[in-house]
């Protein structure tokens, strides 16, 4: 059983794809737990749960957690996320099956104030202690989870997502270019995130009001600074240039139409938005915060900068979309390494193993 919480949207996505690329194989069977109202389609062997707020939320979910084990046959429970993990593994252990976790995000003092985040903060070692194993998605949040719980640091590993299949285009640069309202050769810098604090969009918009009146931004993503963001952009005297796309259901189709993807982010994971965009061809500039440095090498396949830093950013930007040639290059180099360090197939044969 795969468990997962609320989601944005990748690890839902992460969640979708291994359910159904390992389920039927070999023997194994895989069904989804999880709430019946992700952001991404589920495999249709998905139960209805949710993994609630507070304190009292944590037994209900496990009283829940546990009734479904109780019900069905299943072997392994594999949770995703924090808050899922811990409720998970106790409702497993109680079952007496093993639980792995996957940590795709490590808590910081954003999420929801600085009192909240020190509780979550004294999660991450009872999560690593709780659980049989950890599976840690970048090399920051392992060397956390094995600062957190020392004793235990053999139980967690690090394990690179596999980004699966290139996502399908469906309409051509000039297409999309034409929809937007885009010149031809006009660069187009897309960046894909909630508008949320922790994606910093303020600072891209600073960055491309600082380049030249030709370069547009698209924002595609939905999220409570929408209306902070357009007034910021009026501000700037940008806001022909800056569009907020809200929620698309195309987003292959606008990042392989840019000449650049943007991530501004002041903390991430290994964010999935910015491996799909390597596998469209599209270079990545993007702020130096939690995995970005496993994604991308700063000169070599594309860009990093400081976080909160427009100018510095509208550098890096300026450096991709006014060299054609240059850009060529970070995408290829940047598609090779996803290639070898985030290997879908070595993933998939790890939690086969695991799962056994």
């Amino acid at each position: 059983m795969q468990v997962l919480g609320r989601s944005a949207g990748g690890i839902a996505r992460h969640v979708a794809f291994v359910a159904g690329a390992l389920d039927g194989y070999h023997g194994l069977d895989v069904e989804v737990a999880g709430p019946s109202d992700l952001p991404v389609p589920m495999p249709p062997r998905t139960v209805a749960l949710e993994i609630p707020g507070g304190v009292r939320g944590h037994w209900t979910a496990v009283r829940d957690l546990e009734g479904l084990l109780a019900r069905r046959s299943y072997d392994v429970v594999h949770a995703h996320g924090l808050r899922a993990g811990i409720d998970a593994s106790v409702a497993a252990r109680r079952r007496g099956l093993p639980a792995l976790v996957t940590v795709h995000n490590l808590v910081r003092p954003e999420m929801g104030g600085q009192p909240r985040a020190l509780v979550l903060a004294r999660a991450e070692p009872l999560l690593v202690r709780l659980a049989t194993h950890v599976f840690a998605v970048s090399d920051e949040i392992a060397a956390r989870l094995r600062h957190a719980a020392p004793g235990l640091a053999h139980k967690v590993e690090l394990l690179h997502l596999g980004v699966g299949p290139p996502p399908a285009v469906t309409r051509s640069r000039a297409e999309v270019r034409a929809e937007l309202r885009v010149a031809p050769g006009a660069p187009l810098v897309v960046s894909v995130a909630r508008l949320r604090p922790q994606k910093d969009l303020g600072t891209l918009v600073r960055a491309v009001a600082a380049l030249p009146a030709d370069v547009h931004l698209a924002l595609v993503g939905e999220g409570p600074l929408a209306s902070q963001l357009r007034a910021l952009a009026g501000d700037l005297g940008v806001s022909e240039r800056v569009r907020l796309l809200g929620w698309r259901d195309d987003v292959a189709d606008l990042v392989a139409a840019a000449d650049v993807f943007c991530l501004s982010s002041v903390w991430e994971g290994v964010p999935l938005a910015a491996q799909e965009a390597i596998q469209l061809g599209t270079p990545v500039v993007a702020t130096r915060v939690g995995g970005m440095a496993e994604l991308v090498e700063d000169g070599v396949s594309g860009f990093l900068v400081p976080p909160g830093r427009p100018g510095d950013l509208a550098n890096a930007l300026a450096s991709v979309v006014r060299d054609p040639a240059a850009a060529v290059r970070l995408a290829g180099a940047a598609r090779r390494g996803l290639e070898r360090n985030f290997s879908t197939d070595r993933m998939l044969a790890r939690l086969r193993e695991a799962y056994s």
